[in-house]
């Protein structure tokens, strides 16, 4: 998806740990809301970034887990989320 082509990345700082945040674009494409479509990614349950606005990723993981894509295809009751699954007691 990327090979030989030109990445953007738009930022929106750092997180606590100093990761940067941002949306990844290719082609114009937004990869970030790509991924949640697929089902490949869900949204982070924190809080967001000043000026990020979730809706269009909380509205791409609901129709993705409606059509069970990707990781939804476990269906909600055995997927767990990774935050879940570090507070269950998996590796932090």
């Amino acid at each position: 998806m990327v090979l030989n082509k030109k990445v953007d990345i738009q930022g929106f700082g750092q997180d606590r740990y100093g990761r940067v945040l941002g949306l990844v674009f290719v082609d114009g494409k937004n990869v970030n809301l790509e991924m949640v479509r697929a089902g490949f990614a869900e949204v982070y349950r924190g809080e967001h970034a000043k000026g990020f606005d979730p809706g269009p990723y909380l509205e791409a993981e609901r129709e993705a887990r409606e059509a069970r894509k990707g990781m939804w295809v476990q269906g909600g009751e055995k997927y767990v989320s990774p935050r879940k699954w570090r507070r269950m007691g998996g590796p932090k």
